[in-house]
């Protein structure tokens, strides 16, 4: 990852931005999260916010190959 190719941002701001959005993902895909990352999301809130309206907006079950199975099961 190229972290120097982003104006504007520091490397503590992107490592948070992109831990923030793993967390979220993970916790949107239904793992539990430990203790420490729930405080860490709520230490950020700001940046959780944020990176909520980012997030894909169809369900994790919806896999992006539910439609080769369809189209497999067809023949």
């Amino acid at each position: 990852m190229n972290r120097e190719g982003v104006p504007g941002k520091s490397p503590e701001e992107m490592y948070i931005q992109q831990k923030v959005r793993v967390l979220l993902m993970l916790r949107k895909m239904g793992s539990n999260l430990t203790a420490s990352e729930e405080e860490f999301l709520r230490t950020y809130a700001g940046v959780v916010n944020s990176q909520l309206s980012q997030l894909p907006q169809h369900s994790i079950d919806q896999g992006c190959c539910d439609g080769i199975f369809q189209v497999r099961d067809r023949r």
